[in-house]
């Protein structure tokens, strides 16, 4: 079987070959897949009741260190951040747990306090949820 004088021509070129109407059609599933894919995850993440950021930490002794973070409050209840200490490890030395007051605003910049076991390198939100 031979190929058609035209499509060697596109073959010889570098151009992509002709999609049939079934590769269309898997082609056009695939990108409503992922459209809606996308869909839902935008759909879960706008329901959130608090989201937080990690700003910064500073190490003020051995036995201590300062987390600063923004919490975004989206439904009118408090929530509790925990926060956590980690050493060079990764391993958790110190851990609190803070109450945030949707009362003192839905944006709010915060600095907790963690009291360790030894030395942290570092410190961060590990999550927040709302208070029941």
């Amino acid at each position: 079987m031979s190929i058609p004088e035209s499509e060697q021509d596109d073959h010889a070129s570098g151009a992509l070959p002709r999609l049939s109407p079934r590769q269309w059609t898997l082609v056009g599933v695939g990108l409503a897949a992922l459209i809606a894919v996308v869909g839902w995850y935008a759909l879960v993440a706008s329901h959130e009741a608090v989201r937080w950021k990690d700003v910064g930490f500073s190490v003020t002794s051995a036995t201590e260190i300062t987390a600063t973070y923004d919490v975004y409050l989206y439904d009118e209840t408090d929530v509790d951040c925990v926060v956590r200490a980690l050493n060079p490890r990764f391993t958790e030395v110190g851990v609190t747990t803070e109450r945030i007051r949707f009362a003192d605003g839905a944006e709010q910049r915060l600095t907790t306090t963690v009291v360790t076991t030894e030395e942290a390198t570092t410190a961060q939100v590990q999550y927040c949820e709302p208070v029941s």
